[in-house]
């Protein structure tokens, strides 16, 4: 009897050592994760400033060694009208998917906001394309909210866009040339703040603005030879067909 009472008490006793420790390592739990949300909300108020630098995020595009076609889907503008890549040619663009439930495209909107500012113009524009279900309505506030000021809203409600082009994950973006086409992606963050992911587009933006250089000052009489150099068509070496008199016409009517 002597026996089971002690076995009944050592066992209640090793229960209760394993109660407290399981106490210790929820309290333990509760107290990083207090942590983690603290240190998640410093971030956030501080996103315009955030840095990206010790993450593992490429600095600037892999080059396509051909380009690609691009979706001819269309998306939402800010006056909610349909628009597609077809009405931004001659620009290069810089593409980035996204949307407000992805924090690492949160991240980016204030570097990507800045990108726009200090390059874009004539030939080089930010197109931030929200594939959510938020209406242009609530991107405009969202963008108020973040002190967005120089990106356009731009929406891709049905994901129409995003789906064609075959977006894995967010955020993603795509670097596309002046002619429409894709010439380069990367799936993930990017410090666009970084030299030389700037260097880059603006190589590529110079490219650009000699190519159409060069188109424009074309002489004229080079136009022409390029034009006598092509193959004349067969079609002009055959002689027309001999006209029939006038009689013999009326003879085939009167058969």
């Amino acid at each position: 009897m002597l026996k089971t009472y002690s076995f009944f008490f050592f066992k209640l006793g090793i229960e209760k050592i394993h109660f407290f420790k399981m106490v210790l390592m929820l309290k333990r739990f509760v107290f990083i994760a207090v942590l983690f949300c603290a240190f998640c909300s410093g971030r956030e108020g501080k996103a315009n400033n955030i840095s990206i630098k010790n993450l593992n995020a490429p600095d600037m595009f892999n080059l396509y060694s051909y380009p690609r076609t691009t979706p001819t889907a269309s998306f939402l503008d800010e006056s909610e009208q349909e628009v597609s890549l077809k009405d931004f040619r001659g620009k290069i663009i810089l593409m980035n998917i996204w949307s407000t439930s992805c924090a690492q495209c949160i991240i980016e909107l204030p570097m990507l906001d800045r990108l726009q500012k200090d390059m874009g113009g004539l030939k080089f524009q930010v197109i931030a394309l929200s594939t959510g279900m938020e209406p242009v309505a609530a991107l405009k506030k969202f963008y108020l909210a973040k002190n967005i000021k120089n990106l356009k809203v731009f929406a891709d409600t049905r994901a129409f866009y995003s789906q064609a082009a075959g977006v894995m994950g967010l955020p993603t973006t795509f670097l596309i040339n002046e002619e429409g086409q894709e010439i380069g992606r990367i799936r993930g963050i990017v410090e666009w703040d970084g030299v030389k992911i700037k260097a880059q587009i603006r190589d590529l933006i110079r490219k650009a603005k000699e190519k159409e250089k060069n188109r424009q000052e074309m002489p004229v009489s080079e136009e022409s030879s390029m034009a006598e150099k092509k193959e004349p068509d067969p079609l002009d070496s055959v002689p027309p067909p001999t006209r029939r008199p006038q009689e013999e016409i009326q003879m085939w009517f009167k058969r």
